[in-house]
């Protein structure tokens, strides 16, 4: 059973209310595990393994709410680093779980973000009642998303003493957390934001979200195994775009197997031109362009410019075919429909990928729903996968899981985990002494839309 307080009065019957407060405040609740366990694969692709259960059923989870008062080490490309950290196996494990919730917003409305995390964790404690192969004590804090409450958290959490903090979502608040982490060496997860500023040296602090030099890392093997480079055009407004185009350039070079022989194209182009009826993509047509690359990723700045774009291709197409390479804007947006993303030929990069189709996720919907009384959301399975990916570890390499599974590739129920050393200095990358700035999950799905349903078409 997991215990917790009733700390919100529910409002007016309200679904979602009735929702969050199941999901955050409720006294107990049961759900059956998904009996599929995460997947172990080695570096070199030759194994693959399924964890398998320890013989006896260890204690349930302990769960406290705070008000908000010998495997290899880590390389990256077959370098080894001098750097160790050694295995820490405990017969217990505290966590604490940093949740970035606005506690003043829950009633009487969620807005987007409290939906967003209220998700994540019906997924993550929905996990925590199936699991059986450690024990956790779990405490949960409330953010705020503000420093002034992160700052009595860390004073609390050097009582708690906790093994593992996770969350939270802010950059300034993740970053004094991750240094938290680093001067008490505590691993810290960051499951949502994606940043190189945040940490330095930081061999403690783990990015579960690609880097966005990782997504466009992956965009552009996609395109190199497909295409010359004289048919890719990027795509993008000239004042606000031409960084990330230069970037790209860049990384062409860098991702060639060979001397350039072509580089991309570059097309700029202003939101009010798309909407006028002239045509844009004529030239490039006729010189031959067969992939266009729309490197946004930013929902709040860039969603309607991706839109623009892709109905402006969709209005030129005629009988043309060719592809369109995007960021995961394109799967949040509400503008696009389906029809759009099919005759577009889209192909979409992103970390998690909950395939609809899959018996696995199937099977979480269906305790979910059981559950909680509604469907889970994407967010929903992230939560859940991060709890199997953390007790997986933990039962493994204990403390300092991260370090020692970097190189092995996690396959959990909606993604991939696969762990690398991050350098911020490429040079530091030759140096055996160094010490990476951080740790990263590098591994990214290449998504499309076809026969109705969303698909992957990754190369490796």
């Amino acid at each position: 059973m997991i215990s917790a307080p009733n700390r919100l009065r529910l409002s007016n019957g309200s679904s979602l209310m009735l929702a969050l407060g199941m999901v955050l405040f409720m006294g107990c609740a049961s759900s059956s595990s998904v009996s599929k366990r995460p997947k172990v694969i080695t570096p070199d692709r030759s194994t693959t393994k399924e964890v398998e259960e320890i013989p006896t059923r260890v204690d349930t989870i302990s769960w406290t709410f705070v008000p908000e008062s010998e495997t290899p080490p880590i390389s990256a490309e077959s370098r080894v680093e001098s750097f160790r950290l050694d295995k820490s196996v405990k017969e217990r494990y505290r966590v604490a779980l940093l949740l970035p919730m606005r506690l003043e917003t829950v009633q009487p409305n969620l807005d987007a973000n409290n939906r967003k995390f209220a998700e994540f964790y019906a997924g993550f404690k929905l996990a925590a009642e199936g699991i059986s192969n450690v024990n956790l004590d779990i405490k949960t804090y409330y953010t705020n998303r503000d420093l002034n409450t992160l700052d009595r958290i860390l004073q609390d959490l050097e009582f708690y003493n906790p093994d593992l903090v996770i969350g939270s979502y802010e950059s300034e608040v993740i970053k004094r957390t991750a240094e938290w982490g680093r001067e008490n060496r505590v691993p810290v997860i960051s499951p949502w934001l994606s940043s190189t500023k945040v940490a330095e040296d930081n061999v403690f602090y783990l990015q579960l979200r690609p880097s966005i030099t990782s997504y466009y890392e992956e965009m552009l093997r996609h395109i190199n195994d497909n295409y010359e480079g004289s048919e890719v055009v990027l795509l993008g407004r000239e004042e606000q775009d031409a960084t990330k185009n230069r970037i790209l350039r860049r990384l062409q070079e860098e991702l060639s197997p060979t001397p350039l022989a072509n580089v991309y194209q570059e097309l700029y182009v202003e939101e009010e031109e798309l909407m006028e009826g002239d045509s844009i993509f004529y030239e490039a047509f006729e010189l031959g362009a067969k992939a266009f690359v729309l490197p946004h990723y930013s929902s709040s700045r860039d969603d309607r410019y991706v839109y623009s774009c892709l109905r402006k291709l969709y209005a030129e197409q005629a009988e043309r075919e060719f592809t369109v390479y995007t960021m995961p804007i394109l799967l949040r947006s509400e503008r696009i429909d389906l029809n759009m993303l099919k005759n577009l030929n889209t192909r979409t990069i992103e970390f998690r990928f909950p395939d609809q189709r899959d018996p696995e996720i199937q099977q979480i919907r269906e305790n979910y729903y059981r559950t909680y009384g509604w469907l889970p959301g994407d967010d929903a399975y992230y939560g859940y996968d991060l709890l199997q990916f953390i007790a997986l570890g933990l039962e493994e390499h204990g403390q300092y899981f991260h370090y020692y599974m970097a190189g092995q590739t996690i396959d959990l129920s909606q993604m991939k985990i696969h762990i690398e050393p991050y350098f911020k200095d490429e040079n530091e990358m030759l140096d055996d002494r160094s010490r990476p700035d951080f740790m990263s999950n590098r591994h990214l799905y290449v998504i499309a839309y076809e026969n109705d349903h969303f698909v992957i078409k990754d190369i490796r």
